[in-house]
């Protein structure tokens, strides 16, 4: 393996974790009781900015070879604050409450999400710096999100993800 493959063991690690958290959740889709339609779509959409984080990692490897350490550390930053975000999105098994749990958590989970968007923008902070219009908008409704807890936002959250999936195809 090259040095590079070896740095982007890490952050690529903290994907794998996060992306485990949100798959281990499905397995409350099939039980009535603990389905709740606003979770499970964040939970849909969240898993799949991941997959996309992980391919757009391609593009730090190669920027990874005489990296020096602070450097380093912040290309650790996008996928620590998504593996917190999912940390906080997730309920332990054996809380039935799915509904209860999502309702109490909302705001630090979009406040992360924006904050993970966010660090997009920033440079050596990971694969993708640009900024458009869609990011501002996907930060502005996190945020939104956040502050208000209105649950129908997750649902406009929903509506506007095929056409982010359609952008970047």
């Amino acid at each position: 393996m090259e040095p590079t493959e070896y740095l982007a063991f890490l952050p690529l690690l903290f994907y794998g974790i996060a992306l485990a958290e949100l798959i281990g959740q499905w397995r409350r889709y099939f039980d009535r009781a603990q389905l709740y339609l606003p979770y499970f779509i964040t939970t849909i959409v969240f898993t799949e900015a991941a997959i996309w984080n992980v391919y757009r990692y391609l593009e730090v490897v190669s920027n990874l070879e005489g990296v020096r350490y602070y450097q380093y550390l912040l290309f650790l930053v996008q996928p620590m604050v998504f593996l917190l975000m999912v940390s906080a999105l997730t309920p332990e098994p054996d809380n039935p409450d799915t509904e209860g749990y999502f309702k109490q958590r909302i705001s630090v989970v979009f406040g992360l999400m924006a904050a993970f968007i966010l660090s997009h923008l920033f440079a050596g902070l990971g694969a993708t710096v640009s900024v458009d219009i869609p990011r501002f908008a996907a930060i502005a409704l996190c945020m939104a999100i956040a502050i208000t807890r209105k649950i129908w936002l997750v649902y406009v959250m929903a509506a506007l993800w095929p056409v982010s999936l359609y952008t970047r195809l």
